[in-house]
């Protein structure tokens, strides 16, 4: 079964299976939490889905999060319904391993095919229009890293990288003028 969903206007629309419509990113990530969701965008992002089954009404993989976690995904009348192997999951909660299966089968985390790339130039380099992903997986994944690790050692990989390559310094200490032009009116003098 297919669901046909009319682009702006009512014109140009795309079709789309019901498992892609219940498990549309912007929903999984208000269903999961924010930390949930990005630790789910970490996992796909990191090419941790495997054995992934895909069906117009469902899906189901494999996450491999310390241990595999067997996840069923299933685009129910009632709503979207998830199952997991993790603690979270057999509760009932939408977990990471489910958002990471869910981003994956839908083609939502970054991995779309060579033929979505010239549609992906026209939305600014955003797979699909108000995708949370760039389509460069590297750079999303670094994105998730930087968001997600301790200041203290944020800041230590940003002065190493400074260390080890002048064009990083050179871009870290014109950002550092400009942070402190802003703070106290005026650029420190070099």
């Amino acid at each position: 079964m297919i669901i046909s969903v009319s682009g702006e206007n009512g014109h140009g629309g795309d079709a789309v299976t019901p498992l892609e419509a219940a498990f549309e990113e912007r929903a999984c990530a208000q269903r999961a939490g924010t930390d949930v969701f990005i630790e789910g965008v970490n996992l796909a992002l990191l090419g941790r889905v495997e054995q992934l089954r895909i069906r117009p009404t469902n899906a189901s993989g494999t996450v491999d999060d310390d241990g595999p976690h067997e996840v069923r995904l299933e685009a129910a009348d009632d709503g979207p319904r998830t199952g997991c192997t993790c603690p979270e999951g057999a509760t009932g909660s939408f977990c990471r391993h489910a958002v990471a299966v869910a981003l994956v089968a839908t083609g939502s985390a970054g991995l779309a095919d060579d033929d979505e790339d010239a549609d992906d130039e026209e939305n600014g380099g955003i797979i699909g229009e108000g995708s949370l992903f760039t389509d460069d997986p590297v750079h999303a994944a670094m994105r998730v890293f930087l968001s997600r690790v301790p200041r203290a050692e944020l800041v230590e990989t940003l002065l190493d990288a400074a260390d080890d390559n002048e064009a990083v310094a050179d871009a870290l200490w014109e950002a550092t003028v400009a942070w402190h032009g802003r703070q106290h009116g005026a650029a420190p003098s070099s």
